[in-house]
């Protein structure tokens, strides 16, 4: 079974209880965007949300939604569990629940929003089940709701970097908006997103799709989050942004200590000859200062 089928069952197994289980003020949809910011344009597998968020035409939830479920593949889980789930937390997204196939088992991850932060509630495999209150009461019964998955899974994929020019596109130093971006998903990718302006395409990518992409976006950084050929993400940042990491937040003024010889130590705090810790300032650069 290919990816593209595969995640459908997973997606389809997940809706009936849920939609069983809602409040009549809840409605749930698949594969429908999410636009919390203007840069940042996000499709998650499965949204619940009030239903006046959901208003005319548009493809987006409105506002914050109360869940949000990713299935996730190999090329999107390290990132559904790490920088998209510190994304949802920053957006104030109280359930968060992440469904991914372990060789032939599904598990799922069971997050809950507090102080700003996902607390994991649960690591659900077969034969477990968990009732969660939140944002409606449901038992979340693996067997119950993963029972008709077909015996043999397979997931052999490999995305293609769309070959054509992207028009109307911003300068290359400048972010991409929802609005441009929204119209030209690749036809390739397993799934596209778009985070504070920046695109990120998930799959399997070697150095042809890094090329292929820097033609498509002329003058912008084209990053691999992992080594060609492997499951993961390829992202597109601005002209002169650092190809390391994300974009880093503004300048901060962050306080550190001195470590015995005098030197600044940031990344463990350290004391100060004489025993006592000495606070010094370091500033952590914008990307592009």
């Amino acid at each position: 079974m290919g990816h593209t089928l595969l995640h459908q069952v997973l997606v389809s197994d997940l809706v009936v209880p849920i939609i069983l289980a809602e409040a009549p003020e809840h409605r749930s949809l698949t594969q429908f965007g999410a636009r919390p910011s203007e840069g940042t344009w996000l499709r998650p597998d499965l949204v619940v949300a009030r239903r006046e968020q959901f208003r005319g035409d548009r493809p987006y939830v409105l506002g914050v939604p109360l869940l949000v479920v990713e299935v996730a593949s190999d090329a999107s889980l390290a990132r559904d569990l790490g920088a998209k789930k510190d994304l949802w937390a920053r957006i104030g997204v109280p359930s968060y629940w992440v469904v991914h196939l372990r060789g032939q088992e599904p598990e799922l991850y069971v997050f809950e929003l507090a102080d700003g932060r996902y607390a994991e509630q649960a690591r659900l495999g077969w034969g477990e089940s968990l009732w969660v209150t939140e944002p409606f009461k449901i038992e979340l019964s693996m067997d119950q709701m993963f029972g008709r998955l077909p015996p043999k899974l397979a997931a052999n994929w490999r995305g293609n970097m769309t070959r054509n020019s992207v028009p109307g596109l911003p300068p290359a130093d400048e972010e991409i908006p929802a609005d441009v971006f929204g119209a030209r998903w690749p036809t390739g990718a397993e799934k596209t997103e778009l985070e504070d302006g920046r695109p990120v395409f998930y799959g399997t990518w070697d150095e042809r799709d890094v090329e292929v992409a820097r033609r498509t976006y002329p003058g912008r950084v084209v990053l691999l989050d992992q080594e060609p050929g492997q499951p993961g993400t390829l992202r597109v940042l601005p002209s002169g942004e650092p190809s390391v990491q994300p974009a880093a937040e503004p300048s901060v003024e962050v306080p550190t200590a001195l470590d015995g010889a005098g030197t600044t130590d940031t990344g463990m705090t350290g004391v100060a000859a004489g025993g006592t810790p000495e606070p010094t300032i370091i500033k952590i650069a914008v990307a592009g200062e």
